[in-house]
């Protein structure tokens, strides 16, 4: 395998015209292979495809095309590509520059109406984060990377793969009495968290201690001038029944935070 001079920062490349990229169990730079991609088990691309099939297209959606032959015997997906980037890249490369609260606001809508299509659509996404989150033009959200999810009537194994900041708090219950739309809607809210407070949630603590302050009860601490933050704390007490409840909710409090003057 040919030395990747783009390790660690190539994730998916564009295609020729710049407007989609192709996301493969290798990494190819002008017709050569540079790096495996170790999925997170066999069948993940093409799990993938089936999902974006049944998805279609959707505003909150990233456009997928379908699987193509990139490369002679290397199958890749062709997607849309988003103009800005990673949510949670943009974030952390822009930590001290949030836009302001009304376009947080108008990302966080945008994220849980994404949810919330997932979900009428008989999807769980198991791997709900803002990681996982394109930004676009005028910081418009699209949701991606649907390998580890499930849907209604497939055969898929259920894969429980939320990064640990995202987690639900057991109390006291088993992992496997915690309801799959109860996860996911916890994780919804430490979304909604890092998109409208600018920062991921629980921030510098290091991965191995995240286990133990979620087991202590010790919440990422929202700020008085989030005004998302009533939805955002009843997210993670689990009041929430539906993602079209916190859509609901998220709508009506950027309505109320809008500018006078519209927004692009």
């Amino acid at each position: 395998m040919t030395h990747n001079p783009y390790k660690g920062k190539v994730e998916l490349l564009g295609g020729p015209s710049g407007t989609w990229l192709f996301k493969a169990h290798e990494v190819w730079i002008d017709g050569k292979a540079y790096e495996h991609r170790e999925f997170a088990f066999k069948g993940a691309l093409e799990r993938e495809a089936i999902i974006y099939a049944r998805l279609g297209d959707h505003a909150r959606i990233t456009k997928c095309f379908g699987l193509r032959e990139f490369a002679p015997g290397s199958q890749s997906l062709q997607l849309e590509r988003a103009s800005v980037g990673c949510a949670r890249q943009y974030t952390t490369d822009h930590a001290d520059k949030p836009p302001a609260l009304h376009l947080r606001l108008r990302m966080a809508v945008d994220f849980a109406e994404g949810v919330e299509y997932l979900h009428e659509k008989g999807v769980t996404w198991c791997d709900l984060s803002a990681r996982n989150a394109l930004l676009f033009d005028n910081f418009r959200v699209k949701l991606c990377d649907f390998g580890g999810a499930v849907m209604t009537g497939s055969d898929f194994e259920e894969i429980q793969s939320y990064e640990s900041r995202y987690e639900t708090p057991l109390r006291g219950r088993e992992w496997s009495d915690v309801p799959p739309l109860t996860q996911e809607l916890y994780a919804l809210g430490s979304a909604v968290y890092e998109i409208t407070e600018w920062k991921i949630p629980y921030g510098d603590v290091p991965e191995e201690e995240i286990d133990a302050h979620i087991g202590d009860g010790n919440l990422p601490v929202l700020t008085e001038q989030n005004s998302a933050a009533s939805i955002i704390a009843k997210c993670w007490r689990e009041e929430y029944h539906s993602a079209s409840a916190v859509v609901r909710d998220l709508q009506i409090c950027f309505e109320e935070s809008q500018p006078r003057i519209p927004l692009p």
